[in-house]
């Protein structure tokens, strides 16, 4: 490492993105001892300095930030009291980049602040909740290039922080946010990011005055401009919601918006596009919210609803044996980052302080045998009623798939 750093002090070597290149590489597989994380958390952030003044080889930039990432995140995982050492030399310099406005490395700086936030342990200090403040300004959010680094630390923030969330109506502030973000295509993602992340973190008492305007933001944003990404979006928001605060909260806040607006929503919406959610947690989330629909709610058990509970079931079976392939039809590939783009791009991901995935539903293994044993526990309350409703409502290849599923995990429906 010292050899590395020397070299960067040769004569028109300052930023040659090589060797900055293989800082990142050694620093993410090196063993990273406190006595090898004070010097180079100390070299990278003089460096840091220096660019601030003058960004001029985005390359080489984009290295030395994932070297500060990968060496934030080996070193502090590893031992926790590194963290407050690392923050003494990174403020400086990140309140720098903020306080100057230097465009091109705020997205950078946002994603820093994240990992940051992530790593340390509650109550967060005042430096954080300053920076929280700054977070909270609409101003903060006129740059469509940094939205995705602002939503990643403001993730963060609801979930290391949820009960400062809830305080001097920052709660307002931040769905003030998402109702920003959701109301336009670009940017409609990030929206869903915020809100998923306020659902998950916050108890119902919290977010009940709340909810109503937030199924009008996301009814009228249906109704104006739907697409496809939007409706995945909004079927993963509904199972979360419907998980974590329970499926007669998510249906009677919806219809207390608009009488009736639960079945519609369902039968235009959640039923026909069930079988297009992608992603592993993703898949396993949605199923088995519908899952739980169908085996709970009394809008779902009721007599009139009979088509409906089927046709539910079938797309619950769409989802969980077909393969990905069968079921979502090509998305155009995202183009790869030129290595010459420069500055022009909307948005650099870094990877080494990405958001970890977290699986809001880790007490449930297996989304089959949850149907299976969900199906076979409705069924036992109500024997003949529920196998003309699947005969009726499933296309032959779902009951024989349905079938399987119950075999396989000594669940019959009576």
């Amino acid at each position: 490492m010292n050899n590395l750093f020397t070299a960067l002090r040769f004569p028109e070597s300052e930023e040659n993105q090589y060797i900055m290149k293989s800082i990142m590489r050694v620093l993410g597989v090196a063993e990273i001892t406190p006595e090898i994380a004070g010097p180079c958390i100390a070299g990278l952030t003089s460096i840091l300095a220096e660019v601030c003044k003058n960004p001029k080889n985005p390359i080489f930039n984009h290295y030395l930030f994932e070297s500060v990432a990968v060496l934030v995140r080996r070193a502090c995982e590893r031992d926790l009291s590194l963290i407050p050492s690392f923050e003494t030399r990174l403020f400086p310099r990140l309140q720098e980049i903020l306080g100057n406005d230097v465009t091109e490395f705020l997205p950078y700086a946002f994603q820093l602040l994240a990992q940051l936030v992530e790593l340390n342990r509650p109550p967060i200090s005042d430096t954080y909740m300053e920076i929280f403040k700054l977070l909270l300004s609409p101003d903060s959010w006129n740059r469509n290039s940094n939205v995705p680094a602002l939503v990643r630390l403001l993730q963060a923030f609801l979930g290391k922080a949820p009960e400062k969330v809830n305080q001097e109506g920052r709660l307002a502030q931040v769905l003030g946010i998402f109702n920003r973000l959701v109301s336009a295509p670009s940017t409609d993602e990030q929206g869903f990011y915020v809100l998923n992340t306020v659902i998950e973190n916050l108890d119902y008492g919290a977010i009940a005055p709340y909810v109503g305007h937030i199924w009008n933001a996301l009814f009228t944003r249906l109704l104006n401009k739907r697409t496809v990404k939007f409706i995945k979006s909004l079927l993963i928001f509904m199972s979360l919601f419907l998980v974590k605060h329970g499926s007669a909260n998510l249906v009677d806040s919806m219809n207390s918006v608009q009488a009736g607006i639960f079945m519609a929503i369902l039968e235009q919406f959640w039923i026909p596009n069930l079988k297009l959610i992608t992603g592993p947690i993703e898949v396993k989330l949605v199923s088995v919210a519908s899952i739980r629909l169908i085996c709970e709610s009394p809008a779902l058990l009721d007599a009139g609803a009979v088509r409906h509970w089927g046709k539910m079931l079938d797309s619950i079976v769409t989802l969980l044996s077909r393969p990905e392939e069968d079921r979502v039809g090509d998305e155009p590939e995202m183009p790869d980052i030129a290595e010459n783009a420069g500055y022009t791009v909307a948005f650099v991901n870094l990877y080494n302080a990405g958001k970890k995935e977290e699986d809001p539903l880790k007490n449930i293994k297996d989304p089959k045998e949850f149907l299976a044993t969900s199906l076979a526990e409705l069924s036992a309350r109500s024997p003949g009623r529920f196998p003309q409703i699947i005969n009726e409502n499933l296309d032959p290849p779902n009951r024989a798939a349905l079938f399987q599923i119950c075999s396989t995990y000594s669940c019959p429906i009576v």
